[in-house]
């Protein structure tokens, strides 16, 4: 740990130290920024817009109108922070308080302005949609990579959003009750649920459970974040915990290439024009992280050796002005593997498994754009999507031999269960956006084909001393279960044919916006044809306030791996009622307010039955209501607030006679408060402070010696109740500081982010260690992320 400590430390200083280096340099040379402004709506460019683009550091501002292409480009700007004021009349202002510009380069931003509900009511940053759920959130690319938390990871970032609770340093998330994987995200409005690496099919049950630990995404790969807890529109369907769209960014005018060095491995990128046609350009990430060798070097040795390798690459091509082309190839790949070395480094060997897991996932996308008349958008999208994933589990008895032998002695069975998770989708998706005399229009079509090869593949009987008192027994008195090869042996192979449409339409009359739709799809995985009506009211009787409220119905379909798990899972969607309603206050133009309260009715859900034979069914029902609370301001130039409070109360009837019970995920209580101080062109600090209550803790029974006389000494855990008791609650602490300065043609950016400063307890997860009958809980310390990104434009 110390060599850890070390190495923070001396990369943390570095920041200072390239700034002191440089302070006697020639000033740094200017770059450039192109604006484009569009029609939110049809999305055609929109002339005579008058930008204004203010230097933050000296104030000084310059005024310029868009030409026909609704464009504007500003050259010979010093490098830093500037703000941009985008007016005309017809259109609420838009706003952007920090847009950076670097040496060298010319960087794009595209603006969307919107028609306001009230003339005077201004539009800060990027305006929502009129599809959009009204509790939405949108974060930008300066957002995401400069987030507190964040580190080098977009969906970090999303910490401190409504109703999203992030308990660790990991990617993953739940929101309102909702497990991780329960979240709908797409990549360019491609369906993409491979977001997440090392997402484990098998391990220990907090490991299966979690979601995943690290994005695909390279912080800088992503131009914007849309999120939303609820109550979305009817073109988005298969999940129903909350939406993500994330937006993979265009290249810039001008050429760059960027490495960023991380601690444990690099990336390479360019970013500029293709030279295909004139505006062409293309975005090339690619990153190798090995987190083996970084655990080496922090003495982590008994975690294993997680290998990560993504690829993306982002091409936009216009044709001509009424036709884009766009071109995304995502290539993601990651190895994990632990053996009998790492087993013997385990503290009491209290993890003796011995893994092996392997997962390539791939999206190849083309999109068409084309501008229809004068007010219509009509989309087309076609897809594949791969992922190939096996995963074995094995296992080491380091107490079967003398104390003190080594890691080569040790008896291991290895590979005794392997799942196979083999899936291939090709889709076609095709939206018209259109205005019309009511307001604005949406209607599209959805097909795709899944075809999926699963098995599970257990090599001889299997004793797990952790399980659940309902979980099948030959013998009551027996204190384990054992899995065997013809309960747990199954595949799953079958091709699926699916479809959806879906219409909605926005009303729009003065103060009111009244948003009507409805999904109609047929599931060819479960046999189903499923309807869903979709709701929105907003009023905005003045200035100040927003009132607005959902209703809708949400279908979430079963996972591939429940289905597979048994040749009886014949199982269906879940069905979800939502409705809410809400209201946001706007004490002056720098600060908001918006609560959101909701309830969901649950039902159809699917719940295992008995873990040694595999089986799942449709037999659960519940209930999810809360509150999300979000203040968000500008404190002044360069200083910003946000602070959330998020209260949930989610129960499930699993129907197995112990009655409703708190649901897996659910935290009563989610609050955070944030600080960020762009203190100059250079400098950026800020601090996050979260309160996360803890989640539904279970009754168990640990019941010794289960094995016998004449065995190994083993203990197991029986879970007797779900949900009878809560966890307890944590708080943590984590803060950021940003540094960017140019090194005459090179760009250097570096940061410095510690997640839970205080190395408060931070997590609620446990494991069981069989051979001495105890719940290990995962020590809590500072996690010091460090980046050092290096741009070169020309």
């Amino acid at each position: 740990m110390k060599t850890y400590w070390r190495r923070a430390l001396w990369l943390a200083l570095s920041a200072p130290l390239i700034g002191f280096s440089l302070s006697t340099h020639a000033a740094e040379a200017p770059g450039a920024l192109t604006i484009i402004v569009r029609d939110q709506y049809t999305e055609r460019p929109i002339s005579s817009v008058q930008v204004t683009i203010t230097e933050r550091e000296t104030a000084l501002a310059r005024s310029l109108q868009t030409d026909a292409q609704g464009r504007i480009v500003v050259e010979q700007l010093d490098p830093g922070l500037y703000s941009v004021n985008v007016t005309k009349a017809g259109f609420a202002p838009v706003y952007e308080p920090s847009v950076r510009v670097i040496t060298r380069k010319n960087s794009r931003i595209e603006l969307e302005l919107v028609a306001p509900t009230l003339e005077e009511v201004a539009v800060q940053a990027q305006a929502l949609d009129a599809f959009a759920s009204p509790s939405s959130t949108y974060l930008d690319r300066e957002a995401l990579r400069g987030a507190v938390g964040g580190g080098a990871d977009p969906l970090l970032s999303l910490d401190g959003l409504p109703g999203l609770a992030s308990a660790s340093e990991f990617a993953a998330f739940s929101v309102r009750g909702r497990g991780p994987r329960d979240n709908l995200i797409f990549v360019d409005e491609f369906p993409f649920d491979k977001a997440v690496h090392f997402d484990a099919t098998l391990g220990e049950d907090e490991d299966i459970g979690g979601g995943g630990r690290f994005s695909i995404f390279a912080p800088n790969v992503i131009s914007g974040a849309e999120f939303s807890p609820g109550g979305w529109g009817p073109a988005y369907g298969g999940r129903a915990g909350s939406l993500l769209k994330l937006d993979v960014a265009d290249g810039s005018p001008s050429p760059s290439a960027s490495l960023r060095l991380d601690l444990a491995g690099n990336e390479i990128g360019y970013d500029g024009p293709l030279g295909i046609t004139e505006d062409a350009t293309v975005l090339v990430s690619a990153r190798r992280l090995d987190f083996g060798a970084f655990f080496e070097d922090i003495d982590e040795l008994d975690i294993g050796n997680p290998v990560l390798r993504d690829i993306i690459v982002k091409s936009a091509v216009p044709i001509d002005p009424s036709n884009t082309l766009e071109v995304l190839l995502i290539d993601t790949r990651e190895t994990y593997t632990r053996d009998v070395r790492h087993v013997f480094e385990s503290p009491n060997f209290e993890d003796a498994s011995l893994l092996d897991f392997r997962q390539d996932s791939d999206l190849y996308g083309l999109t068409l754009r084309s501008l229809l008349g004068q007010d219509a958008v009509w989309t087309n999208k076609v897809y594949h999507r791969a992922s190939n994933k096996i995963s074995s589990e094995g296992e080491a008895f380091p107490d079967l031999v003398p104390p003190g032998s080594p890691a080569s002695s040790f008896p291991v069975r290895e590979d005794i269960i392997t799942v196979i998770e083999d899936e291939t989708e090709i889709g076609w998706r095709s939206d018209l956006a259109t205005v019309n005399r009511w307001g604005a229009f949406n209607a599209g079509l959805q097909l795709t084909q899944i075809d999926l090869d699963y098995s599970t593949v257990l090599d001889g009987d299997w004793i797990r001393y952790v399980y659940d008192s309902d979980d099948v027994r030959p013998d009551p008195g027996q204190h384990f279960i054992v899995l065997t090869p013809e309960n747990i042996n199954a595949a799953l192979s079958r091709k699926a044919t699916s479809y959806a449409s879906y219409v909605d339409q926005v009303f729009k009359h003065n103060t009111w916006d009244l948003r009507t739709g409805v999904r109609l799809e047929r599931d060819g995985l479960t046999d189903e044809t499923l309807v869903s009506p979709r709701l929105r009211a907003t009023w905005q009787p003045g200035r100040r306030f927003r009132y607005f409220a959902t209703a809708g119905i949400f279908y979430q379909s079963p996972r591939f791996l429940d289905l597979a798990a048994n040749e009886a899972n014949t199982l269906e969607n879940e069905k979800i009622t939502h409705r809410s309603v809400g209201l946001e206050y706007f004490p002056n133009d720098s600060w908001s307010v918006l609560t959101e309260a909701y309830y969901q009715d649950l039902a159809n859900l699917v719940v295992d039955l008995d873990r040694a034979s595999g089986t799942f069914a449709n037999i659960g029902d519940g209930t999810s209501y809360g509150f999300d609370v979000v203040v968000r301001g500008t404190i002044r130039e360069g200083l910003y607030a946000t602070a959330t409070y998020s209260y949930n109360d989610a129960e499930v009837d699993r129907k197995d006679g112990r009655g409703a019970v708190a649901d897996e995920f659910s935290r009563e209580h989610v609050a955070t408060l944030g600080l960020t101080w762009e203190i100059t062109d250079r400098w950026k600090v800020g601090a996050r402070y979260k309160y996360l209550s803890g989640r539904p803790q279970d009754a168990f029974i640990i019941h010794e010696d289960v094995l016998g006389p004449g065995q190994p000494v083993r203990y197991s855990r029986e879970t007797t109740e779900r949900g009878v008791g809560r966890k307890p609650g944590y708080g943590v602490l984590n803060a950021r500081v940003d540094y960017r300065r140019a090194f005459g043609p090179i760009d250097v950016t570096a940061f410095l982010d510690v997640i839970n400063v205080t190395s408060a307890s931070s997590t609620d997860d446990t494991e069981f260690d069989y051979r001495r009958g105890v719940n290990v809980k995962d020590d809590s310390e500072a996690e010091p992320l460090i980046g050092l990104r290096l741009d070169y434009a020309w």
